[in-house]
């Protein structure tokens, strides 16, 4: 997800205790859902929508109800449901406090998988984001990011529970309908209706299950080893979009070499009304508005998001206060895509802006990356899970060297593809391909607040007129002593220059050395390959 173009709003969520730094209800021991299949039906005049929820669910426990997040109907907006059935039997059920509660007529058995199929409208408050694009015209939109997916279909609303699922949308003949997966049909209906159905086979978490429709023009067509990529654009943008969106494939190319195989079963680019600068849906990526017509090449953009195909998306946070493991990983994976196609300056000065934006936020809030005290989820997205998180990674590539970092990323991609992780999962294999203890190190740049704050000076040691040795002195004046190597291009008054790495783990480190040179220091340039998160002590 990129955020250029985000806003807070407040979102609520109820019943939860923090346990081993995850959000947790005890239903998630309970089901797991396997299956959803969404029939929504849509129209021109009014913004109600009709959805018929078929939901596979299997029980991990025996149990006589199941509970499920669904915005109730209030006031002008939210879900009203008006019946559930298991089969052809109606169940008895409760919608209150944006929860449903389906009580079964008698009770499932631990590893039972039941179909329930769960009638109800209404207008969505959230979530399916039913408005007009710039030029007037009638567009709806999934935007289900961080748990506003509730808000129009029932759900668990909850990155830990992955599934599969179909879109079947009925809506005016006018529109496009862009989602999840593969096209299965498309038809037209009476009444100027059509009927379009996608499947997507790979499981996914509900903040990526969206339908996209509005009166779009279809093209950039491409194929990359037999996945379709396209572009999808206002019909008003068809020329400008189509050029700012001529980057269909390059990131594709590069993140499948680099990392492993692309999980989905295509890769639509989308022009919509999200709320974010992109927003990284499975196979379909809604990008803003303005995307499509901006004169800024949106390239960086579409790496970002790209990236997610692989980490957020078929590699799963499995809660949300691990977001560092979506939104880090595509932040820095950016930078790759940007050293690959245009070298280690652009790479490097990128890198820079990041370390300036994480001081930036540092000042703002001194929190870690993984910061469990936050509820509203949309604070999350901060210059901690990005810029601090991507730069994490990059230190750690240079702790471990290329060929260990990148068989690592490979790795845990494998192990955890289409699948959920939290931290300690991605800790756990870049131990085993480096057998290395990474305990400290990530302990220290995501569980702990703020980062090095430096300041280094030096002097002389002569005997006479001939200098002995050269003496730094390197202080940490931060709120927390880090551990970490610290690289210096050392310069001489005679013009040499000595490339020096220190060791710190003190408030204080003196180090002294041999001079090479019979004159003094003229002066001394911190980090010079860009390999540490830090900041100079004014």
């Amino acid at each position: 997800m990129n955020i250029t173009k985000f806003f807070c709003l407040l979102l609520f969520w109820g019943h939860f205790v923090v346990l081993s730094a995850q959000n947790h209800q005890s239903r998630f021991e309970k089901i797991d859902i396997q299956h959803y299949k969404f029939e929504i039906h849509l129209n021109d005049t009014i913004n109600q929508i009709e959805g018929i929820a078929t939901i596979s669910i299997k029980f991990l426990q025996a149990g006589s109800d199941i509970t499920l997040d669904l915005v109730e109907k209030s006031s002008n907006s939210g879900m009203l449901v008006h019946s559930v059935k298991k089969e052809d039997n109606e169940l008895d059920f409760n919608q209150a406090h944006n929860k449903l509660v389906i009580l079964l007529n008698e009770q499932a058995q631990a590893g039972d998988v039941l179909d329930f199929t769960i009638a109800y409208s209404g207008v969505p408050a959230d979530g399916l984001i039913i408005s007009e694009n710039r030029y007037g015209d009638r567009t709806f939109f999934g935007d289900n990011w961080p748990d506003r997916a509730q808000n129009w279909f029932p759900c668990v609303d909850h990155p830990s529970d992955k599934a599969t699922l179909e879109f079947l949308v009925y809506a005016p003949a006018h529109y496009e309908v862009i989602s999840n997966g593969s096209l299965v049909e498309k038809k037209q209906l009476e009444n100027s209706m059509e009927f379009t159905h996608w499947k997507e086979d790979v499981p996914l978490a509900t903040k990526l299950m969206v339908i996209g429709a509005a009166d779009f023009a279809v093209g950039n067509e491409q194929n990359y080893q037999g996945i379709p990529v396209n572009s999808w654009v206002f019909e008003e943008n068809k020329t400008k979009g189509f050029e700012n969106y001529q980057y269909g494939t390059k990131a594709l190319e590069y993140f499948s070499e680099l990392i492993g195989a692309y999980s989905y079963e295509k890769l639509a680019h989308v022009q919509s009304k999200t709320r974010y600068g992109g927003m990284e849906n499975a196979s379909c990526i809604f990008y803003s508005e303005n995307s499509a017509i901006s004169d800024r090449i949106p390239e960086q953009l579409f790496a970002h998001e790209v990236a997610h195909q692989w980490f957020g998306n078929s590699v799963t946070e499995q809660n949300w206060h691990h977001v560092w493991l979506s939104e880090g990983f595509a932040t820095y994976l950016t930078h790759l895509y940007v050293q690959h196609i245009y070298g280690d300056e652009q790479f490097k000065e990128g890198l820079k802006q990041d370390r300036e934006r994480v001081i930036s936020f540092s000042k703002q809030k001194y929190a870690p990356v993984i910061d469990t005290t936050v509820q509203e989820y949309t604070r999350l997205l901060n210059a901690n899970s990005y810029e601090k998180a991507g730069w994490f990674l990059h230190m750690l590539r240079n702790k471990l060297g290329d060929d260990i970092f990148f068989k690592g990323l490979q790795k845990y991609y494998h192990d955890f593809r289409n699948k959920t992780a939290l931290t300690k999962d991605f800790q756990l294999v870049m131990e085993s391909v480096s057998e290395k203890d990474l305990d400290r190190f990530f302990k220290q740049w995501l569980w702990s607040a703020g980062h090095p704050v430096i300041k280094v000076s030096w002097g002389t040691e002569t005997t006479g007129k001939q200098i002995d040795n050269q003496q730094i002195l390197i202080q940490q004046r931060g709120k927390q002593l880090f551990s970490f190597p610290l690289e210096m291009n050392i310069l001489y008054e005679d013009g040499s220059v000595d490339l020096v790495t220190v060791m710190i783990d003190k408030t204080k480190e003196t180090q002294r050395f041999q001079a090479k040179t019979t004159t003094g220091i003229k002066d001394i340039y911190i980090d010079p390959n860009v390999k540490l998160l830090y900041e100079l002590a004014q």
